[in-house]
Order: structure tokens, then C-alpha cells, then sequence
């Protein structure tokens, strides 16, 4: 592997207030860890020669049907069916939620047309997406992060925002050894007197955004480094989802 290749995961939850990047290097040590700007975020990603890029969420609208319409009495009975991707439609079977992209990029909201917008840019700047270009010197790819927690977890993962969420992602990141401060020191400091003064500041635990970013990054990481190990979802039409797992269960539990 190229020691200067870098490895990046882009978390689009707060995209009214910046982006959260994660970068990583190839021995999984984090080289940085911030929230930016869209033009910041695509700078930085632009001037890198040698990068895997991970974005958190869908890389574009949703394609429009391929067969013929339904007929007429269908879609009053049943409503307008909504297009679904290959890979989301795996995903939902197999008991992990997704947020489907739409058909067209004005009824996405807007964290989703910000990683239209994202990759759109990066893709004329030279960015290949696809789940045989990862050995191109620049790569683009689709890793959800919640999915990407489930696989590594082998279930759902706890809600990404409370803190249980929070210390479980950290935790299975440290496993996968990700160089992040162990969450549990954070914990052995915590007394009964932080709770009931509401000064719970427990420093070493990341957020939520940082810690589904670096899922991502993770994820572009083992799909460059170990591609025997990760999974890919989807087809051509819609495009493809990265998972980092061999193998897939049937059923992901809560």
C-alpha cells in the first residue's frame, strides 16, 4: 500500500453547518478529525494525489424505472410506488434502515443533494466510483454508516446520538484498531456528582458525526487495503454500496 494514500470518510448529518471529514492514514492512525465548509472539505479532498473517499449517504437521485409502468389500477390501490435501489432494498431485508434516495435531487433533503453535490464535484475532478476501481489513484464510494456499524457488530447498533451509541461505535472502531482513545477511561472518571450537576463532560468520547465519518473512513480503508473483506451492494443502474464485511447476515437484530 502507498504510505501516503489517504483514507476518508465524510459524515453529511450537520451539512447546514459544514461537513465532518475524517482522514486516515494507512496504518489507521487518524490525521484528522474536524468539521468544514463544503468548498474546505472539497479542497482538501482535491489536492490529495492518492485518497479513497467514503461518503455517508447516497451518491446520487435514485434511477428512474427501467420496466414499464404499473398499470393504473395498481397505483390507485397501492399508491405511487417508490423506486428502490438494489443495494437499500438488501439492506431493509436484511433488518438495517436506510434512507432512500429520491428521484430527483430537489425532493432530497438536504444532507442528502449535499453528498449529490459532493460527489458530483469530486467525480469531475477525476474521482472513480465502482466496486472494481478501488486500486485507481482516486476513488469515490457510498459507505452508510449505520450499515457499516451492523456489519462490524454482527446487529443494529445503539441510536448514533446518545451515548451508549456513542461509546459502542468508539469502541468498535478501537477494535478494528483505529487509533482512538479507549471510551471506558471516560467512564471511570464519571462520580455520581457529575450526573446530578449536569457536568457530564466526558472528554475522549467523540460525537456522533465524527465517529460515523470515521466509520466511513474505515470502510474506504479495508476496501483498498483488504478488498477480500468487504462487501459490495447494488448494480450498475443505481450504483454501489460498500460494506466492511466477508459476508452478510440474513438478519441484523436489535
Amino acid at each position: 500500500m502507498d504510505p501516503n494514500r489517504v483514507f476518508a470518510g465524510i459524515d453529511l448529518s450537520t451539512s447546514r453547518r459544514g461537513l465532518t471529514v475524517a482522514l486516515l492514514a494507512p496504518r489507521l492512525d487518524v490525521r484528522s478529525l474536524k468539521r468544514e465548509s463544503f468548498d474546505e472539505t472539497l479542497g482538501e479532498l482535491a489536492e490529495c494525489p492518492q485518497i479513497t473517499v467514503a461518503i455517508g449517504g447516497p451518491l446520487r437521485p435514485c434511477a428512474p424505472f427501467a420496466e414499464p409502468d404499473p398499470p393504473a389500477e395498481d397505483v390507485r390501490r397501492k399508491g405511487n410506488p417508490r423506486r428502490t435501489r438494489a443495494a437499500d432494498g438488501e439492506l431493509s431485508r436484511r433488518g438495517i434502515s436506510v434512507r432512500r434516495p429520491p428521484g430527483q435531487a430537489g425532493d432530497a433533503p438536504v444532507w442528502m443533494r449535499c453528498g449529490f453535490d459532493l460527489a458530483r464535484e469530486l467525480a469531475a475532478r477525476g474521482f472513480v466510483e465502482g466496486k472494481d476501481a478501488c486500486e485507481e489513484p482516486r476513488v469515490l464510494l457510498e459507505a452508510p454508516p449505520t450499515a457499516c456499524a451492523s456489519v462490524l457488530l454482527g446487529r443494529q447498533p445503539y441510536a448514533r446520538e446518545i451515548l451508549e451509541g456513542r461509546i459502542q461505535r468508539q469502541l468498535l472502531l478501537l477494535r478494528e484498531r483505529v487509533a482512538l482513545p479507549d471510551p471506558m477511561d471516560a467512564l471511570e472518571e464519571l462520580t455520581a456528582h457529575h450526573i446530578l450537576s449536569g457536568r457530564m463532560d466526558l472528554k475522549g468520547i467523540l460525537g456522533a458525526g465524527e465517529l460515523d465519518a470515521l466509520l466511513a473512513a474505515f470502510t474506504a480503508w479495508r476496501a483498498h487495503a483488504r478488498p477480500d473483506a468487504v462487501t459490495w451492494l447494488g448494480d450498475d443502474a443505481d450504483g454501489w454500496i460498500c460494506l466492511p464485511g466477508k459476508e452478510l447476515l440474513e438478519k441484523y437484530a436489535k
